[in-house]
């Protein structure tokens, strides 16, 4: 699978303008785990949905009998009361206690092995991995249990970014950005270098539309970019934004195959991320200055 293919069609096209969830599993995604969990037992790959029901008993501690007659329904509802954080103990469960191999049978009765359980635990995983996408959740499984990609604030500088590319200026940052975000998140590994590159596309992509200009030169329009005062942005600050920019070019396989800046670890990845959002917000409030009404962003 190519690397275009496995970013979802919202953030191919930075159509994905939602905050990132980490306190909470929302209605829509209780719904989605039903339909994953629907799919998994109709193709054999669990215990059935009276042990599903009996493990969504236990976690909401609740002393009831779940029968086959009404055991989906019943899971339904339960998945709907349970208290958010118990539904990512609940997924963690599935995976480890609940998956089996895809068995069928032969005309004489003998089972054979359609996919083992390394594969139904991986085909979970991935799902999983995909509802959390598409529910914007920060978290992802790897090997049955969850973890999250990037820290708390790097996190909330993210989201807080996606709020200011809704400016219709920075359209194509937005999708630069989202595209950085996915790759960074994508699963089950997680490509650093295109998180990079992506990134840094989206900084060039906001400054070439916040500041429009002859000036080919990256730098120099960073340089010469000044507020409605006349301020021009403070030394400091410039070296901080363009020193996601240089890693782009000196980055181990980054930009370059031969490069030798360091490798693009997840720490690198995360860093870059969070200065090119900050960066971003940072600009954006610069070229409001000189605006007398600026958009409602």
């Amino acid at each position: 699978m190519s690397n275009s293919e496995s970013v979802l069609f919202p953030n191919r096209f930075g159509l994905e303008t939602r905050k990132l969830i980490d306190s909470d599993f929302p209605d829509s995604a209780r719904i989605g785990l039903w339909h994953v969990l629907h799919r998994i037992t109709e193709k054999g790959r669990t215990e059935g949905w009276v042990r599903i029901g009996e493990e969504l008993l236990r976690i909401n501690r609740i002393k009831d009998i779940i029968t086959a007659n009404d055991a989906d329904d019943r899971c339904y509802h339960l998945i709907n009361d349970i208290d958010w954080k118990g539904l990512y103990i609940f997924c963690e469960r599935v995976y480890k206690k609940i998956l089996l191999p895809e068995i069928e049978h032969d005309y004489n009765g003998n089972p054979e092995t359609m996919v083992d359980l390394d594969e139904v635990r991986l085909d979970f995983e991935e799902d999983i991995n995909q509802l959390f996408e598409e529910e914007a959740i920060v978290y992802r499984m790897k090997d049955g249990l969850f973890y999250r990609p990037g820290r708390f604030h790097s996190q909330k500088i993210a989201s807080n970014a996606i709020i200011v590319l809704l400016d219709p200026r920075l359209q194509e940052a937005r999708n630069h950005f989202n595209k950085s975000r996915a790759f960074f998140t994508k699963s089950p590994e997680a490509d650093f270098p295109n998180s990079i590159k992506e990134a840094v596309s989206a900084l060039e992509a906001a400054i070439k539309n916040l500041f429009p200009t002859k000036q080919k030169d990256f730098e120099k329009i960073i340089r010469n970019i000044k507020d409605a005062n006349g301020e021009p942005i403070p030394p400091t600050i410039i070296k901080g934004i363009l020193s996601s920019y240089y890693y782009r070019g000196a980055g181990n396989a980054v930009a370059h195959g031969g490069a030798t800046g360091g490798k693009a670890t997840a720490a690198v990845a995360e860093w870059i991320m969070t200065v090119v959002a900050a960066s971003i917000i940072y600009l954006r409030d610069i070229a409001q200055s000189h605006e007398a009404e600026p958009p409602p962003f």
